[in-house]
């Protein structure tokens, strides 16, 4: 004899149905899920992006690749770049060019492609780079190498100058030496005896490489208090020899370079995570007193909110009187 459900005819049919009511119930579920996680990644990957981070690499979705392929595709550009890959010059000129940061990308580019006219119009070597381990130093050290990279330029080499001084910090003339060595293969570097200062530091590399024109890229921002009306490129006062400056970086900010640096994270002097925010001599540079926290403790210097505090803790030198010629 058969057994009869209640109102679901045979019990054989009464399981399908049941069976088949959990299915439908189940695929309701998975599809409410998968909008969810849609959601969420949308909202996080705009927040990421108001935010600046310090990624690298293009995190947006794929037409093809879908949800997956869009989550994971900034961890894998993070993981195919160590740590150290700034060292090859090629590898940081692509970060430049992938930075997913809109604002940051326009930037960099429109400083490299200052550097690039440089490097065209004077020839390589006819380029120095005035590098005193500054944190706007490092930034145009690491815009040449990129735009010397774009360029293919595989022959010739512009040149690192370093003005040493007696009264520089031990920390300083360290950093400097370690990223020489680290961008010999981009560099040569330009031995200039200690205490020599830099005009007479560019005269001698003047005279030595006359009648050939030469450009100096250096790291003068609008506001510090040498660049008065300087232009990206600015001819040399006349009481200097005479050279082209390249200022690539003239319309960044305290904040810019800051950005920069930690975005594509390029390694700095450690004075800055002890609260100096512009180092000069020994005896003139103090950690910023807008950034203690108390006793000798003090907040790293990408934490100045205020940017006209950026010299806060740089005391004047005396001034001396510019000679009214040619040294």
């Amino acid at each position: 004899a058969k057994s009869y459900s209640v109102g679901c005819g045979t019990q054989g049919d009464g399981m399908r149905f049941l069976r088949f009511c959990f299915s439908v119930a189940l695929a309701l579920v998975v599809l409410e899920a998968g909008g969810l996680v849609a959601r969420v990644y949308k909202s996080s990957g705009r927040r990421g992006r108001e935010m600046g981070g310090l990624r690298m690499g293009n995190s947006k979705p794929s037409s093809e690749g879908g949800l997956c392929a869009a989550a994971t595709s900034a961890a894998e550009t993070r993981r195919q770049r160590p740590a150290s890959y700034w060292r090859d010059a090629e590898a940081l000129a692509a970060a430049f060019r992938e930075c997913e940061d809109a604002a940051l990308r326009e930037r960099v580019a429109r400083a490299t492609k200052i550097l690039s006219d440089a490097l065209r119009i004077f020839g390589s070597d006819a380029v120095y780079a005035s590098f005193n381990g500054g944190k706007d130093a490092v930034v145009i050290l690491h815009l040449l190498r990129a735009a010397r990279a774009e360029a293919n330029e595989t022959r010739l080499q512009p040149r690192l100058v370093y003005f040493d001084t007696t009264d520089d910090f031990d920390e300083v003339r360290d950093f400097v030496h370690e990223t020489c060595a680290d961008v010999a293969a981009d560099f040569l570097v330009e031995n200039i005896e200690r205490d020599v200062g830099f005009a007479r530091g560019l005269t001698d590399i003047v005279d030595r490489t006359k009648p050939r024109p030469l450009a100096f890229v250096l790291g003068t921002r609008q506001g510090d208090p040498n660049c008065g009306e300087q232009q990206r490129f600015e001819p040399s006062s006349s009481w200097m020899p005479a050279f082209m400056r390249v200022n690539p970086i003239l319309d960044w900010t305290y904040g810019d370079v800051w950005h920069f640096l930690r975005h594509f994270h390029l390694p700095y002097c450690s004075l800055y995570d002890r609260g100096y925010t512009s180092l000069g001599s020994k005896t003139t540079t103090l950690p910023n007193p807008a950034l203690r926290l108390g006793d000798d403790l003090y907040r790293p210097a990408y934490e100045l909110h205020d940017f006209s505090l950026e010299r806060a803790g740089r005391e004047e030198s005396p001034k001396r009187k510019k000679p009214q010629h040619a040294p």
